[in-house]
């Protein structure tokens, strides 16, 4: 989470959000070269979640970024912090328990287990993360679960509660904090027509449109692979019917 005196950026895992650190950063901080705005800059909480938001910045624009979450799976695939920081999700042991052969799993393996074993569990613990009423396949995944946590006012309560109707009414919208989602995939230019929005100057944060990409430090895949190429059809309708709640959020992502 980044706090400054114009805005919150909240960062869930693998959505772009080292880039926009990155650029918070250079323009709030500067650098030798170029001055930044001064003020109120936190990087604190690098994954807190809306809940965790100081309630003296509380009133300030909320920003956060989202992925096609056929493509989040394949980047946390290959980033692999499940196979170098087990004990973060469920332990390398219950992994092993399910797939002997861990860490060398497939890609379909991988998803799978996630949706399986990394649900209501952070440090091999229980966070209090159920469903009892939608029944698999349709129960919520990984990525929901994720959802509902970063953004939503008291967020076990409304993953508990999600059913049909609710899903159907997209009832949880209603305990959403007031965000605004950036693409990842459209990271350079919408944060620049964000932070236009907020006043900021062109020539400022002109930069920002040709800023290249920027990587978290660990593994990533080759960027001529598409994400396309890790699914077979029956992976992907899994990961639709799990995921349904951000597809029907971002339809731009259901292809």
């Amino acid at each position: 989470m980044i706090i400054t005196d114009d805005l919150v950026y909240i960062h869930p895992p693998k959505t772009g959000g080292t880039f926009v650190t990155h650029v918070l950063e250079r323009l709030y901080l500067g650098s030798p070269e170029r001055p930044g705005l001064g003020g109120t800059f936190l990087n604190t909480h690098k994954h807190g979640t809306c809940e965790d938001i100081p309630e003296a910045h509380l009133g300030k624009p909320l920003l956060t970024t989202v992925r096609n979450p056929y493509d989040r799976y394949v980047s946390q695939y290959y980033f692999g912090w499940w196979k170098r920081h087990p004990d973060a999700y469920c332990g390398a042991d219950a992994m092993k328990a399910l797939h002997p052969h861990y860490p060398e799993l497939s890609f379909d393996e991988f998803v799978r287990m996630a949706n399986t074993l990394f649900l209501n569990c952070h440090q091999g613990r229980e966070t209090g993360f159920r469903n009892t009423l939608l029944a698999d396949p349709f129960r919520p995944g990984w990525h929901t679960e994720q959802f509902i946590r970063f953004y939503c006012h008291e967020p076990r309560a409304v993953f508990a509660s999600l059913d049909e109707e609710a899903l159907e009414s997209r009832h949880y919208r209603q305990s959403l904090f007031p965000l605004h989602f950036l693409r990842a995939e459209r990271l350079n230019h919408q944060l620049h027509d964000f932070l236009l929005g907020l006043g900021m100057s062109r020539d400022r944060i002109a930069f920002i449109l040709d800023e290249p990409k920027v990587f978290p430090e660990g593994g990533s895949r080759d960027e001529a692979s598409h994400w396309q190429d890790h699914y077979t059809p029956e992976l992907k309708r899994f990961v639709r019917s799990r995921e349904r709640l951000l597809f029907e959020m971002f339809p731009e992502y259901d292809v």
